[in-house]
C-alpha cells in the first residue's frame, strides 16, 4: 500500500518500500510548508493583530517609544510593499498591452488601461481617460503608431459615451474624439475618419461657450478648421478652404483678446489654411499672405527652434514658400524653402518623431521637383527620389494616403526624366 501511495501522489515509480516512503515523507513536508504559505497569506490579518498585541503589551509595559518604533517598522514595511505591488502592476499592465497589440486588440488594451485607472486613480476618472487618450493619440502621432492611435480612438469614444449629455465634459469629451478620428483620418485613404472628426469637432464648437471659456472655445475652433483645411485639401474644394481660414481668423482674434499663450499656434494654423488655398487656387497674394502669418508665428517662439511647434511652424512656412516660388518662378523663393527645410533637417528628430520627419523627406523631394521644373538638372530628380524613397519606406506600414502621395510624386519624378 505505501508503494501503491507513493505512485499515486508522488513524482517517480517506486518498487520498494524505502524510496516509496521517502517519496511519501518529502511529499508530506511540502504539503506542510504549502499550509503554512497559505496561512501567511490568508493569515496576514492575523499578523497583523498579532503585532497590534505586542505593542499594547509594550505600551501596558511603559515602553512607549518602543511600541512606536514597531509601528513605524510596520508602516514603512506596508508602504515598501505597496510601491513594489504597484510596480508589478505597472509591468503586468504593459504586458498585457503587448499582448494585445501582438493580437491587434486595441479594444482590450482600452479597457486594461481605463480598469487601471480605477485601480491606481490619477484624479477624477474622466480626466484621466481624458488626458490618456491625449497621451496614446500624441504618440501615435508622433511614431506613426495605428494601434496607439486606435486605443486613443476606443479610450476616446467611451469617455465620451459616458459623458454625452453632460454639456462643459461633453466638450472637452468630443474635442478629444475628434482629435482622435483626425489623426487616424491623415493616414487614411478612407472618409470615415474625416467624417467623424468634422462632426465630433463642429459639435465640440457647439457646446464650448466663448463668453465662459473663451480659451477653450478657440482651441476647439482652431481644431475645426484644421479638420476643414485637410478635408478641403482632400477633395480641392476651396470653399472649404476658406471657410476654415475663418475659422481659424475667428479663433485668433478671441485668443488675441485675451492675450492667450496659444498664439503661436493659431498664426501657424491660419498660415497653414493660407498655405494650402493658395496652392489649390495658385494665387500669389493667398500664399504671401501665408508667409505672414507664419512668420508671426514665428516670432512668437521666443528662438526656440527645438520645439516641435517651431519645426511646424519653419516646415509650413517653406511649404508656403515652395508654392510661390511655383507660382511665381521665382527660384529665390524655392532657395528659401530648401534652406527652411533644411533648418527642420538639423534638428534630427528621424527617431524622435519619424511620422514628421517622414513628411519632411517628402515635402523635400516634392521642392526639388519644383525647382528641376524651373532650372532643370538631373541632380534635383535624384535629390527628389531620395528622399522621397526615405519618406515611403517609413509611410508604407499603415498610412495609406501618404503612401499613396509618395506614389503620385514618384510617377512625376518618373515623368520628368524621361521627358514625358
Amino acid at each position: 500500500m505505501l508503494i501503491q501511495l507513493a505512485n499515486n501522489f508522488t513524482e517517480g515509480d517506486h518498487k520498494d518500500r524505502e524510496t516509496a516512503y521517502r517519496s511519501v515523507e518529502a511529499a508530506l513536508v511540502r504539503l506542510k510548508a504549502s499550509e503554512h504559505i497559505a496561512q501567511l497569506v490568508g493569515n496576514a490579518a492575523a499578523q497583523f493583530a498579532a503585532l497590534m498585541k505586542e505593542v499594547d503589551a509594550l505600551n501596558n509595559a511603559g515602553e512607549f517609544d518602543e511600541a512606536n518604533d514597531k509601528l513605524t517598522q510596520q508602516a514603512d514595511w506596508l508602504r515598501e510593499e505597496k510601491e513594489r505591488l504597484a510596480r508589478l502592476s505597472e509591468l503586468q499592465l504593459e504586458k498585457e498591452l503587448n499582448q494585445d497589440r501582438l493580437r491587434n486588440r486595441p479594444d482590450l488594451a482600452a479597457e486594461r488601461i481605463v480598469r487601471n485607472l480605477r485601480e491606481f486613480p490619477k484624479g477624477k476618472l474622466f480626466w484621466a481617460v481624458d488626458n490618456t487618450a491625449d497621451d496614446w493619440r500624441d504618440e501615435g502621432d508622433k511614431t506613426g503608431d495605428v494601434f496607439a492611435s486606435q486605443v486613443a480612438l476606443v479610450l476616446a469614444q467611451g469617455n465620451y459615451a459616458k459623458v454625452n449629455s453632460k454639456k462643459p465634459l461633453a466638450a472637452s469629451a468630443l474635442h478629444t474624439l475628434g482629435w482622435c478620428h483626425f489623426r487616424l483620418a491623415e493616414r487614411s485613404t478612407g472618409e470615415a475618419h474625416l467624417n467623424e472628426a468634422r462632426r465630433a469637432l463642429e459639435a465640440a464648437v457647439k457646446k464650448a461657450s466663448k463668453v465662459k471659456e473663451p480659451k477653450n472655445w478657440a482651441a476647439r475652433k482652431s481644431a475645426f478648421g484644421s479638420v476643414l483645411r485637410v478635408t478641403g485639401e482632400r477633395y480641392n474644394d476651396a470653399r472649404l478652404l476658406r471657410q476654415a481660414m475663418d475659422v481659424q481668423r475667428a479663433a485668433l482674434k478671441v485668443n488675441k483678446l485675451t492675450k492667450s499663450a496659444d498664439l503661436q499656434g493659431r498664426w501657424n494654423n491660419l498660415g497653414n489654411a493660407l498655405q494650402t488655398l493658395g496652392e489649390l487656387t495658385k494665387d500669389a497674394e493667398t500664399l504671401r499672405a501665408a508667409e505672414e502669418a507664419l512668420f508671426e508665428a514665428l516670432a512668437l517662439t521666443n528662438n526656440e527652434i527645438d520645439s516641435p511647434l517651431w519645426r511646424a511652424t519653419q516646415s509650413n512656412l517653406a511649404l508656403a514658400k515652395r508654392w510661390l516660388g511655383a507660382v511665381t518662378s521665382d527660384l529665390a523663393e524655392l532657395q528659401e524653402s530648401r534652406d527652411g527645410y533644411a533648418a527642420c533637417e538639423g534638428l534630427a528628430f528621424e527617431m524622435g518623431a519619424p511620422f514628421d520627419w517622414a513628411r519632411l523627406q517628402w515635402n523635400i523631394a516634392d521642392l526639388a521637383l519644383a525647382r528641376y521644373y524651373l532650372e532643370p538638372d538631373p541632380a534635383l530628380l535624384a535629390e527628389a527620389r531620395m528622399h522621397l524613397t526615405r519618406a515611403r519606406k517609413f509611410f508604407v506600414e499603415g498610412s495609406d494616403y501618404q503612401t499613396e502621395r509618395c506614389d503620385d510624386l514618384l510617377t512625376q519624378i518618373d515623368a520628368a526624366e524621361t521627358g514625358s
